[in-house]
Order: structure tokens, then sequence, then C-alpha cells
């Protein structure tokens, strides 16, 4: 148990792990409680899209999670009667290739109880364990912060309770979870008529090459989708009279005999059932995503189709988010209203992520596998925000009232304040002559400060300006043109790239070429400010460091 933890994250899964990594590579002390006695086991949540690939690189556990994965496979449609012939095979996500400023092009899959496994493991490494058998009873709040009852079991069922006190509380504990419930916020929504199972079985003669698709008629259908286990297959099934889910999924038999009927084959065996459940998936979200010094991340916000991928992926991006500004709260750094930010930037994400799946499922109900690119959550904004600082833009606070475009299907190219940061590789430390990338700089325990290259008479104020934020709160990066030079006193206080294929300039183009050489990333890979100097760093600075 962590000494004196300032933050008690309640719920193991995704988002709740994500958030406690990011708290403590932040140096924050934390609890991570989980209700259940043994951890995930099922493949639900396997989808990583591309702006999770991101987020995972800069908590460095990409490599880990890339190792365990596969590719996100075409879907192929069989004819019927018959099963065999292909009717059709679709790319869920064409296969691109990376460009320099997208590194992690194209999705992958990978199961939610691995995923969560190589989370646990990176905050294991950091001397934080998740306390299992641990249950959240009830909380309260006032200003001076939370106290929670929590009960712990032993393996005999013995009940041990206790009451500890926190700064701040975060539910992660999924749509039945008591912090929402407690916390009085709405869940606003409906539940959907589809009604399907859903699960982990173990199969013989499919390929793994493919996700295998059976489709009788409208109101049947039978999923397999191969995963990075061999012989291990998720399974989604409907059937024309749901009172036959009992029975399907009683026994590998039944399941069996089902799986023969919908795919007029016998060659499909049904070797081994590790878990089969049914599932109808409700469109709910919050109204805000907390009261005082308690939030909910993920499931405990909002819950819709998993059609598209989207949930766990927009779970993460969720406690990515808190996790930077409750990091800076925490070290005093920062007042406790930029946490009403959190709200502000996530609710128009989730209403577009709820109108999105939804439509998506719509459509392959009635057989088609139609999907847009914007699920690869890479134009996901916030640029409404009002702790964003564009002076690209004269009138900030007039283009907030402009309607919102958070997944940016109708956005330009333009780099906004509030858009994800392009990557850009070859840059060359001009000290140690060592290549590295943006993604290798950018981290979620301080801001990155870009300079391209700013008039000389004008970088000395700017660094001062940089010089007066809290230490270790910005990591300041000035980018050389190739063959550019600088003065040897900076060299002491910045790290200093030359940019010597020019990606940078290239990704960076408008604000380098027009007259804002001042980019400032924040932890979570989102432009936080775009300047012309010093007086748009000060604005800044003082939208996140004063009171």
């Amino acid at each position: 148990m962590t000494p004196n933890p300032q933050v008690l994250v309640v719920g193991s899964g995704p988002a709740g792990l994500v958030l406690a990594l990011t708290l403590t590579q932040n140096g924050i002390p934390i609890r991570i409680i989980e209700k259940r006695s043994e951890f995930h086991e099922s493949q639900r949540g396997a989808g990583i899209q591309v702006r999770s690939l991101e987020l995972y690189n800069f908590l460095c556990v990409y490599n880990d999670i890339k190792a365990g994965s596969i590719p996100l496979l075409p879907i192929c449609t069989y004819k019927l009667p018959g099963g065999r012939e292909a009717a059709s095979l679709n790319a869920l996500a064409p296969t691109v290739d990376a460009t320099p400023d997208i590194p992690f092009p194209n999705p992958i899959t990978i199961g939610q109880n691995h995923t969560e496994s190589i989370l646990r493991s990176h905050l294991a490494k950091l001397g934080v364990e998740v306390e299992r058998s641990t249950e959240l009873i009830s909380f309260q709040q006032d200003q001076n912060g939370v106290t929670a009852e929590i009960i712990k079991r032993s393996s005999d069922n013995t009940e041990t309770r206790e009451t500890a006190h926190f700064d701040f509380l975060v539910g992660a504990d999924g749509a039945r979870g008591v912090t929402r419930k407690q916390l009085g916020l709405t869940f606003l929504g409906e539940s959907t008529p589809n009604h399907v199972l859903i699960g982990d079985v173990f199969v013989k003669g499919l390929s793994r090459e493919v996700w295998h698709n059976f489709r009788p008629s409208e109101k049947e259908m039978l999923l397999f989708r191969p995963t990075e286990t061999e012989g291990l297959f998720y399974v989604i099934l409907s059937s024309a009279n749901i009172e036959d889910y009992p029975k399907i999924s009683a026994n590998k038999e039944n399941l069996q005999e089902f799986v023969n009927r919908m795919t007029t084959r016998d060659d499909i065996i049904i070797e081994r059932i590790k878990a089969l459940d049914e599932y109808s998936p409700s469109i709910r979200m919050v109204d805000k995503f907390g009261e005082g010094r308690i939030f909910v991340v993920g499931d405990a916000a909002h819950v819709h189709s998993p059609a598209g991928g989207q949930g766990l992926n927009t779970s993460i991006q969720d406690s990515f988010n808190l996790g930077w500004k409750l990091s800076l709260v925490c070290k005093k750094l920062s007042p406790s209203s930029i946490l009403d930010t959190y709200s502000d930037e996530r609710l128009p994400v989730i209403q577009d992520m709820l109108a999105k799946t939804t439509e998506i499922l719509r459509k392959i109900l009635k057989k088609n596998w139609d999907r847009p690119t914007s699920l690869n959550q890479l134009r996901v904004n916030c640029r409404w925000s009002h702790i964003l600082v564009d002076e690209q833009v004269e009138d900030h606070e007039g283009a907030k009232a402009i309607a919102r475009d958070a997944y940016g299907s109708e956005t330009d190219d333009q780099l906004r304040a509030g858009d994800r940061a392009p990557d850009a590789p070859d840059l060359v430390n001009i000290k140690s002559n060592e290549k590295t990338s943006f993604f290798s700089v950018f981290r979620p325990i301080y801001h990155t400060a870009l300079l391209f290259n700013p008039p000389s008479t004008e970088l000395p104020s700017i660094l001062e300006t940089f010089a007066t934020w809290p230490t270790g709160a910005v990591k300041v990066v000035l980018i050389l043109p190739k063959g550019g030079n600088v003065a040897k006193d900076v060299l002491q206080d910045v790290l200093v790239l030359e940019d010597r294929e020019g990606h940078a300039y290239q990704s960076y183009k408008q604000m380098a070429d027009g007259g804002f050489p001042v980019v400032i990333i924040r932890p979570d890979g989102v432009i936080g400010g775009i300047a012309k100097g010093a007086e748009g760093v000060k604005v800044y600075h003082n939208k996140l460091f004063s009171a």
C-alpha cells in the first residue's frame, strides 16, 4: 500500500490503470482498489485505435502492447448456404504506411485482459499494486478532501473495514459502480433492443487470417474474431429468438449445434467455451464528469455500442486528460479550478462518440461494414477549451462559440490549439548527435515547449518566461532548421534539435512560417498553446498556474 496516498482510484480496468500509471509517473502517491478477487480474463475491448497507441507510447508501454497484439484483420462474410465462399471481404481499416507525423498508423487488437496485465506490470515496477477483493462502500467529501469507507475481504471471506482519507477520488468502477451513483450524477440515455451473446471460445477449423462472419438473416449473426491466443476466438452471436440464449451458452454441444445451423458447415469445431454471456448495449452518459473532489472515467461515465471499437480507447483518453491536471493540483502547482476543464473537454467528445457508435451499430445490423476514418481518433480535439491559447485565432473566445466538432470530422488540416500534436522523426540532438523524435520527448509528466527558431531578438524573452514556470513543469526544445545554429549559452538551458530531414518544420509549417514559433504541447500530447512570443507564453502560464 502506498504511504499517504493522495488519490484513490476505484477500479482496475484500462481506465483506472492508465490513470494510476499517469499519476504514479508524475510522482503522485495513490491507491488503486478492485472489488473482484480475480482480474479480468475477457477479450472484450480488444480494438486499440491509433491515438491510443500514441498515448501508450507516451506512457512507455507501447512496445509491450504492440508485442502482444495482432493486426486489425479484414472481415469475411460468407455466402449461405455453403458457408465457405466469400460474399465480401472488407477491411475494417485499410492498412497504411507510417508517415513522419503518424508513426503508428494502424489499429491493432489485443485482449483487454492482456492489456490490463501489461499496465499492471508497469505500475508494479513503480511500486504500486492493485488491491484485490477491496471494495468502496461509501464516501463523503468536504473542502479538505474525501473520506472513503472501504471493505477488504480475505480468502476466507473475513471482512476488514477501513476509513481512509484522500485528497481526491476517481471512480473507474464501471457502469454499475458505486462512485457515479453515490455522487448523484445523471446517466442519460437509453437501452437498445439489440441482444447478443458474446464471449471467448476455443475453435478448430477456422483460419486466423480474417474475421469470419455468417449472416443467415438480419436477425441472425455469428461472428468469429481471431485473437492473439492460438485457437481462441472472440464470438458474437445473435439468434432470431433470444430465449434460445441460455440453452446455447449452457454447454459446447448446444453451441456446436447453433454453429452448424448458422454456418451450414460441419468442420467448425467448438473445443471449449471459456466464457459466453448475454449482452445488450446501452447508450448512456453522465451530465458531468465529476463533482468537487470526485471524478468518474471510462464506463463509469459513458456506455455505448462496442461497434467501432471506441469504448476502451475513449476511456483511457478520459484518464489521460484528467491525470496530468490532477497531478498539477496534487503538487499544488495549479488551482483546483483546472479540474473543471476535464468535463468541459471530454463531454463533447463523448457526445460525438455515442452518436458515431450508434450509427455504426445500425449499419452493421444492416450488413454494412463502412467504417469512417475518424474512428482512429487522431482528430479528436478540444479546440473550445478555455485553458488554450491560440494567437492564430484573433478571437479565441468567439471561436469557442462555433459549433463543436469534437471528432474533427469536418475540420480542415490547419493545426489549432486543442488538436493532437503531430510527431516528427529524425531530429538530431546537437549535443549528443543522437537521433530522436517529438514522440520520444513528449511525456505525461511535463509540458513540452517547441520553439521553431524564433528571431534571436525574441528568444531571450521567451526563454526567460519559461524559466518562471514551476521546476520540472516544462521541457523547452529549440528546433533548428537544417544547418541552423544557436549561441552556446542557450545550449545550457534547453534541448536543441536540428531538423535535418525537415519533418518538424513540415508538420508545424503554418506556425514556423506564419510568425507563431512557440507551440506548447500539454502532457496529454495535445497542443495547449500557439504563440508569437513571450506574451502568449505568459497568458498560457497564467491560465494553468495562477489561481
